[in-house]
């Protein structure tokens, strides 16, 4: 029998802890909760189990410290339903009608009562939190976890606002946009890392190194998911992301217009200065930005990055424990993400 990946044994952890945490309630709100969570009912089957990226990493990152999946488990579920919170949001502002395979749940049950339950999860979060003293955690280190928590969901959006804001601009940097990755996607997967230090007792300077390697992990996760939009339009492989016809720039634009000759650019403006992008438009673009080269420097730099991620979790955690079981879960995440 083939052993199930670690990413899907965790992820099947950090699912039931998100059941205790959000089921049995009894107002609809939490079902629409539930379907954004991908749990299905015999109305509304769910397509196939979620993998739970962000608290299967928590769980491997305290494992690899020497510490105890399931004081991990109350973290773990508390970053997800960020996540998620964030995703119902970004759904709304994205005009997003599906995600895996699903109504969204503002496409549902409209946009108010979208906003409704994300910020319903943001709540459970923190709750999911208080009761780490039910288990044993002392009163400083739950205080610590949600000031973690609190940070890492303000910075996400500090991410979201320089993301959105940057939309309808063309001057956004490489650097710029790199400040505004390590914030929208960077902050959560650094805030995982930390959640398992911290449920591991790991001291200051072992969770800082396990926060860097996150944030790092973050950055290259959000350039490698860009590079893939833009080679899929590229290909004709898939249709083209809503991010993308809503012109966000992805970092392969960001640094198109950076390298463009001033033909070149012009060329792409002509594109940007659209009200919104064509699916007509989308070979055509990539076509531009593979032109430039920004494609394979922006393969570089997620290479560049994933390995700082690597360097940064083998000095915080090599010393006290074995990174080989996070490191296999990191490169499952790549696969999926």
């Amino acid at each position: 029998m083939v052993a199930q990946p670690l990413i899907h044994e965790y992820s099947l952890m950090v699912d039931d802890e998100l059941k205790r945490v959000v089921s049995g309630r009894a107002l609809p709100l939490y079902y629409m909760m539930e379907h954004h969570l991908g749990w299905g009912t015999a109305d509304d089957p769910a397509p196939s189990p979620k993998l739970r990226p962000l608290g299967a990493l928590c769980v491997a990152s305290c494992g690899a410290l020497g510490g105890d999946a399931a004081a991990a488990l109350p973290l773990a579920a508390s970053i997800e339903l960020v996540q998620n919170f964030c995703d119902i949001h970004d759904d709304i502002q994205s005009g997003r009608v599906a995600r895996d395979g699903r109504d969204t749940v503002w496409w549902k049950w409209g946009p108010a009562q979208a906003i409704n339950a994300g910020d319903g999860m943001h709540a459970l979060a923190r709750l999911a939190l208080l009761g780490l003293r039910d288990i044993g955690f002392e009163s400083d280190a739950v205080f610590d976890a949600v000031r973690l928590l609190d940070e890492a969901s303000l910075a996400t959006c500090e991410g979201r606002f320089a993301d959105l804001e940057a939309q309808e601009r063309l001057d956004m940097t490489s650097d710029a946009y790199l400040s505004m990755a390590a914030a929208k996607t960077g902050s959560l997967w650094a805030g995982a890392m930390e959640f398992g230090a911290l449920a591991a007792g790991a001291d200051g300077q072992a969770r800082k190194q396990l926060a860097e390697a996150g944030a790092k992990l973050g950055a290259a996760l959000q350039i490698g998911q860009d590079t893939r939009h833009l080679l899929d339009a590229l290909g004709g492989s898939a249709p083209p992301s809503e991010d993308f016809m809503n012109k966000k720039k992805m970092y392969p634009v960001v640094l198109a217009f950076e390298m463009a000759s001033p033909s070149q650019r012009r060329r792409l403006g002509d594109y940007y200065f659209k009200r919104v992008l064509e699916p007509s438009d989308l070979r055509g673009l990539s076509a531009m930005v593979e032109e430039t080269g920004a494609l394979d420097r922006a393969e570089r730099a997620a290479k560049s990055l994933m390995d700082d991620a690597l360097g940064a979790l083998r000095i915080g955690a090599g010393a006290l424990g074995d990174t080989d079981e996070i490191e296999n879960v990191i490169r499952q995440i790549c696969k999926v993400g």
